[in-house]
């Protein structure tokens, strides 16, 4: 289990054109990038939203969908701890065969075991609606190296309740998972730097990048710190982004603008 705590976070972000029905491909991609020492140094990796499968891709999606301990995640497991690095992934969850299949993304340590566990309860227009079991419960929180760290994929962001009530419970950084189209520009630009300043918090958005089956994603994947300005953004399509992260911006964040204590009604709780 995580537990030390560590004054800083040392956080990355991959964003690159995806590998639609792919999921070896896209772990041996990541296999090599960890080895040619990229990621040095960062304690946390963030992928995008169903990165191992695609995302426009309805039998990609469902022949990729797998159980939280299936081969894909045993083998980011498996990196997880020759790297010595806890690793965030969105991907396609499905029990057993005849079981729903969510959009689910999954936190490991560097240990190589399961912190975070999350499956999308905003579901996105009607391609989502009629591929994925919409999630039941609100993101867990789950402590690393000191940081407790939530969930929020993609449509939940655009949602403020989702992030005011990660922000209640004590989430320091909230992990997003995306696969936000290029059209919606304000989502990954405006609404971003807003959820982050009226929470306190630190937001890392890991966006896909380039077209699948004729649609474009808006890249633009970034980290922003809790005075919503942004500590890292990519500006081209294949990228590794990074930044380090510090209790004391929130800190300060929070003494600035103080929502959270002046705040006089608690955030909803869902059924």
């Amino acid at each position: 289990m995580e537990s030390l705590s560590r004054p800083e976070l040392n956080v990355a972000i991959w964003q690159a054109p995806g590998l639609s029905g792919a999921p070896d491909a896209m772990l041996d991609r990541l296999a090599a990038l960890l080895a040619g020492g990229t990621l040095e140094g960062a304690d946390l990796l963030l992928l995008p939203e169903l990165w191992s499968c695609g995302y426009f891709d309805e039998t990609a999606v469902r022949a990729g969908a797998e159980p939280i301990d299936g081969p894909t995640a045993q083998r980011l497991s498996a990196l997880a701890r020759a790297h010595g690095l806890a690793i965030a992934w969105g991907h396609a969850e499905r029990e057993a065969p005849d079981q729903p299949i969510w959009n689910a993304a999954t936190l490991i340590g560097a240990d190589g075991a399961v912190l975070l566990h999350y499956r999308k309860v905003n579901l996105w227009d009607r391609y989502e609606k009629a591929l994925f079991a919409p999630g039941t419960e609100p993101s867990a929180l789950a402590t690393l190296s000191g940081w407790k760290l939530g969930f929020s994929i993609c449509y939940d962001t655009e949602f403020p309740e989702t992030f005011r009530d990660l922000a209640v419970r004590g989430a320091d950084l909230v992990l997003a998972p995306t696969a936000l189209g290029a059209e919606f520009g304000v989502v990954g630009d405006a609404l971003l730097r807003t959820r982050a300043f009226e929470n306190g918090l630190f937001l890392a958005f890991a966006n896909r990048s380039g077209c699948e089956h004729g649609y474009a994603f808006g890249a633009g994947s970034g980290i922003v710190g809790p005075d919503g300005t942004f500590l890292a953004k990519a500006e081209v399509d294949s990228v590794v982004v990074r930044a380090s992260l510090s209790h004391d911006r929130i800190a300060a964040a929070r003494r600035r603008s103080p929502y959270l204590t002046d705040l006089r009604w608690a955030a909803p709780r869902m059924a």
